[in-house]
């Protein structure tokens, strides 16, 4: 069963224009999980991006896990949708425990990508549970961060009470 959240950010101006879904895969081994890493803004997220054509939420979770970090994963379970309303925007996250299948080494990353010095890293579980457990000091300053680490923060710790079980 997904289950489904609505975080509302103080800059939502009450109607949406822009609708937006995204897939992101959680990857855990040995303590770690797999998350994405903006060198040069110094975020961190859990990998993934919005779905393209006709793709199903799976399908894109997979191909975003590959692009990014250039680990082939199965999504085994959508366990969480996160909707985000901030600015204009409805922002729809399908959050996906994945399996790891085989890692290729190559990632194919956007230009913005690039441009934020993108890379994939395994960051020790409680690590990044303390970044993301920051988000609120980011409130005044920084609402796209304030949003990105409080989302992730209850994406992972719904991820690490299934992965528990």
């Amino acid at each position: 069963m997904i289950k489904h959240i609505q975080l509302i950010n103080d800059d939502y101006l009450g109607h949406v224009d822009i609708l937006r879904h995204a897939s992101r895969g959680v990857l855990v081994m040995d303590d770690k999980i797999l998350i994405g890493y903006a060198e040069n803004g110094g975020i961190i997220m859990i990998p993934g991006g919005g779905v393209e054509g006709d793709e199903t939420y799976a399908e894109c979770c997979v191909r975003e896990m590959l692009e990014e970090t250039g680990i082939k994963v199965n999504a085994v379970n959508e366990y969480l949708e996160i909707e985000e309303l901030f600015d204009v925007w409805r922002h729809i996250n399908h959050y996906f425990i994945c399996e790891l299948v085989e890692d290729t080494g190559v990632t194919h990353f956007t230009e913005a990508e690039i441009e934020a010095g993108y890379k994939p890293v395994w960051l020790p579980i409680k690590d990044a549970l303390a970044i993301f457990a920051e988000y609120e000091k980011y409130r005044k300053t920084d609402i796209p961060v304030y949003g990105l680490y409080k989302r992730e923060l209850i994406a992972l710790q719904e991820a690490l009470s299934l992965l528990q079980k």
